[in-house]
């Protein structure tokens, strides 16, 4: 079963229980996999949001039967350092500090830490140490915003 997938079968579940899905990740071997579905709303979530979208979403996937019985689920929400899974994500963090692990034009691994400036069909514009970068979207490997520390800093 596929990422793509699992997000469709329950997207609209998760939606009329008042949530977002943030991203969902699928980890493990395909005979012990961990679904890891985050979870969001303007309210924040607490752990009694994660149980009930955590009971339903168990409900959807087991009423669907393709989904592996030995399967764990994990709901939570994306956490201060959220980490970023599609690039309409970024558009609400403009002007917030962000950590992007990518590959470089030598395909080699590169992390850099900076202020958000920017976001555009092809990818992000961030300052680091002021000097602008231009990092494309299928260059990323990983990027989470960075916590820092000051309350209402952005």
């Amino acid at each position: 079963m596929d990422k793509e997938y699992i997000e469709t079968l329950i997207k609209k579940d998760i939606k009329t229980l008042g949530y977002d899905i943030w991203g969902i990740e699928l980890l493990g071997s395909s005979l012990n996999p961990t679904l890891r579905i985050f979870i969001d709303n303007e309210n924040g979530v607490t752990v009694e949001d994660c149980e009930k979208v955590s009971k339903h979403v168990s409900k959807v996937i087991e009423a669907d039967d393709t989904y592996s019985i030995n399967s764990i689920l994990e709901v939570s929400s994306p956490g201060i350092e959220r980490k970023f899974f599609n690039k309409d994500q970024y558009i609400n963090y403009l002007g917030y500090t962000i950590k992007i692990r990518y590959r470089d034009t030598e395909q080699q691994f590169k992390s850099v830490k900076g202020v958000l400036i920017s976001v555009s069909e092809k990818g992000l514009i961030i300052n680091v140490r002021d000097e602008e970068c231009f990092i494309q979207f299928q260059e990323i490997e990983k990027a989470n915003l960075e916590f820092t520390g000051v309350k209402n800093a952005k």
